[in-house]
């Protein structure tokens, strides 16, 4: 439902966790909305308690632009958004 929602919205920013309930995780949504021409263009924040190397490392190849582990800070979260979007 996150992906569909993502379409219907076209947010800037996307947060997504690795380990979700449906159909499929958190790295098949990142490569079904950055396959998506409509959604290309949006920033996907990886938010997991997952903290191995291979975790990143797959995110990013499924088309993360950043990953945050768990637990992180409001600020920290807010600072990313920030970045990511050059402070829209």
């Amino acid at each position: 439902s996150g992906v569909a929602l993502a379409r219907e919205v076209r947010p800037d920013v996307v947060l997504m966790d690795l380990m979700m309930p449906g159909e499929f995780d958190g790295l098949e949504a990142c490569r079904l909305i950055k396959a998506d021409p409509e959604l290309a263009g949006v920033k996907l924040v990886v938010i997991s308690a997952k903290g191995l190397a291979s975790d990143v490392e797959a995110s990013k190849a499924a088309g993360a632009d950043y990953y945050l582990f768990k637990p992180f800070s409001p600020l920290q979260l807010v600072d990313t958004i920030e970045r990511l979007t050059g402070g829209a």
